[in-house]
C-alpha cells in the first residue's frame, strides 16, 4: 500500500497547490460572511464521511446477515471491527461529543451565525466530490473500492488537519482577534483530529482492508489506487478552486513531495 500511495499523491502537484494556496487565502485576512458560508458548507461536504462509513459498514454486515459464502467469516468480523473504529469518535462512542456538533460549533463560532448550513451556499463541485465518493463507497459492487476510497480519504485528511491547524489558529488570534482560549475553543474540530486520531483511523482503515482481502480471498495486488487518489485530489482542488479562484502560490515543494524526501 505505501508504494501505491506515496508516488500516487507525490504526482498531483497541482491539485495539492490549489488546496494550500486555498487555505493559506481563507486564513490570511478577514472574508466576508458570504465567503465563509460558501467555504464551510461546501468543505463539509470533502471532510463529513461517518455516515458513509457506517454505510460501509452495514454492507459488510449484510454479507454475513445474508448469509453470502465466505472464506473466512472470522476475518469478516475482524473486518468489520476495524472500520467500526474509525467513527468511534465522530459518533460520540468516545470522548462523548459529536464531531458534528463540534464543527457546527467552529463554523457558526468564525461565520457568526449558522447561516453557512443553508444548502444554497453548496457548491457543484462540492456536490460533486460527495457523489463521487458515495458512488465509490456505497454503489460500485466491489466493495474493495469503497475500502481503498476509504483508506485515501483517511491518510489525506491526517495531513489536511495538521496542516490548517497553525493556520487556523494564527487567522483567529491575529488575524479575527479572537483570544487565545476562544480560538481553541472554537478550532475543536480541527484540534480532535490531529495527533494520532486520523492517523489511526488510516491504520484502521489498513487492517480493514487486509480483513477483507482475507475473508473474500481478494488479491490486493490486482488493484491500484492511482486513479481513486487522482480523483480524490483533483475534486478537492476543485471544490477548493471553486470558493477561491487566487490561491495564493508558494514556491516551496507541495506537502506529499517533502513527506516522500523525508
Amino acid at each position: 500500500m505505501k508504494s501505491e500511495l506515496r508516488p500516487n499523491f507525490a504526482a498531483h502537484h497541482e491539485a495539492f497547490q490549489a488546496i494550500e494556496g486555498a487555505f493559506q487565502r481563507l486564513t490570511s485576512a478577514p472574508q466576508s460572511k458570504a465567503v465563509l458560508r460558501r467555504f464551510f458548507q461546501s468543505w463539509s461536504q470533502t471532510n463529513n464521511s461517518a455516515m458513509t462509513v457506517a454505510g460501509i459498514s452495514n454492507r459488510l454486515s449484510q454479507i454475513a446477515f445474508l448469509g453470502r459464502p465466505v472464506r473466512h467469516r472470522d476475518a469478516l468480523l475482524k473486518s468489520l471491527c476495524s472500520l467500526h473504529r474509525i467513527i468511534d469518535e465522530d459518533l460520540a462512542v468516545t470522548h462523548r461529543v459529536l464531531h458534528s456538533e463540534l464543527y457546527y460549533a467552529m463554523a457558526t463560532g468564525i461565520v457568526g451565525d449558522d447561516g453557512w448550513l443553508s444548502r444554497q451556499y453548496l457548491s457543484k463541485e462540492a456536490i460533486a466530490f460527495k457523489g463521487w465518493k458515495d458512488t465509490q463507497s456505497l454503489r460500485d459492487d466491489d466493495l474493495m473500492i469503497a475500502l481503498l476510497t476509504t483508506l485515501v480519504h483517511e491518510i489525506y485528511t491526517h495531513g489536511e488537519v495538521e496542516y490548517i491547524l497553525p493556520r487556523f489558529k494564527h487567522w483567529l488570534e491575529v488575524v479575527l482577534g479572537h483570544s487565545s482560549h476562544d480560538a481553541a475553543k472554537t478550532l475543536g474540530w480541527i484540534s480532535v483530529h490531529c495527533g494520532p486520531t486520523e492517523k489511526n483511523h488510516f491504520f484502521h482503515a489498513r487492517d480493514t482492508i487486509m480483513h477483507y482481502a482475507e475473508a473474500v480471498g481478494a488479491r490486493l495486488e490486482s488493484y491500484s489506487l492511482a486513479a481513486i487518489v487522482a480523483a480524490y485530489l483533483q475534486k478537492k482542488a476543485a471544490v477548493m478552486s471553486a470558493i477561491f479562484a487566487d490561491p495564493v502560490v508558494t514556491n516551496r515543494p507541495p506537502l506529499p513531495v517533502l513527506a516522500q524526501s523525508a
